[in-house]
């Protein structure tokens, strides 16, 4: 049965694309649509506790990736 990581990444796209080291979600998800409803509900999550000032002031917005992972 295939199994999907999740990896999101916080960007700065304010003069360019700066990342910071990704974030890897411990739980191993088993399709690729419950995968990116995961991104993105985090995705939110992470930019609330950011707060509006410094996503608005910094660029901010997050990258996600939900990879194949083997599980037997």
């Amino acid at each position: 049965m295939i199994k999907f990581t999740l990896t999101i990444w916080v960007c700065s796209f304010l003069g360019g694309q700066v990342c910071m080291p990704p974030i890897q979600s411990p739980v191993m998800y088993s399709s690729w649509y419950e995968c990116s409803r995961a991104a993105h509900q985090e995705s939110i999550k992470i930019m609330s506790k950011l707060g509006y000032k410094v996503v608005n002031k910094d660029r901010i917005a997050m990258k996600y990736r939900c990879q194949e992972a083997s599980s037997i």
